[in-house]
């Protein structure tokens, strides 16, 4: 009888001490949940953001280079001027010519580069490639603010938060047998136990493939 009371008292000891590891546990496993959950809703609002200022700089981009076009037209027919002003026998129209080229055409040029500056843009009908330019302008905001790359994390992390809520309400089982094995009569206790530190090891080993998988999903990323 004393051999059977002191089982019983070293079990209701070591059944205390796990349900607070299991509670300790729990809260953790919850804590990390939400924190997952925080991140995702993060990357998500800046995707959000990303993609409103990503929408703003593109209507910029048009605006500018459209107003590049402008100033390369107007650099095209003083440069054109100039030209035919020195192929005049006119000293006067000479004169000029080297005036608009040495003081005007630089700082018009300056306005309408880079499509006035650089080859690349000019077709060779004279005309300008605006669409390479709108292309070349996204492709440097795409560098900087990268939504759907933001939108792709978000999801991420969205589903490594439902996947550990899994392993949460695992853990709250286990706590949920384990205080049941510690007030209810002695012959359902070892059952109770037993599925409570079953359930307690399948919650801890499914959050801890759950962060293996997704940190290797996240770095692949």
């Amino acid at each position: 009888m004393k051999v059977f009371d002191r089982f019983k008292a070293r079990f209701e000891i070591f059944n205390a001490i796990l349900i607070a590891v299991v509670s300790l546990t729990t809260a953790l496993s919850v804590w990390r949940t939400n924190v997952i959950g925080s991140d995702a809703a993060d990357e998500s609002r800046q995707g959000l953001i990303d993609a409103v200022k990503k929408q703003a700089f593109g209507n910029e981009n048009a605006r500018k280079a459209y107003e590049e076009a402008g100033f390369a037209f107007q650099y095209a027919v003083k440069q054109a001027e100039a030209e035919a002003l020195n192929k005049s026998n006119d000293p006067a129209a000479k004169d000029r010519a080297a005036n608009v080229e040495q003081y005007l055409l630089p700082n018009m040029q300056l306005l309408a580069s880079p499509l006035a500056s650089d080859e690349k843009y000019q077709n060779p009908d004279g005309t300008y490639n605006l669409q390479m330019l709108l292309e070349d302008m996204a492709a440097e905001d795409e560098s900087q603010l990268n939504p759907q790359a933001l939108f792709k994390r978000a999801d991420t992390l969205y589903s490594q938060k439902r996947w550990l809520v899994v392993g949460s309400i695992l853990l709250a089982l286990s706590l949920f047998w384990l205080t049941l094995a510690e007030i209810s009569a002695e012959r359902f206790r070892a059952w109770e136990f037993a599925i409570g530190l079953g359930t307690y090891l399948l919650g801890m080993a499914w959050s801890f493939a759950v962060e293996f998988i997704f940190f290797f999903i996240q770095r692949g990323a």
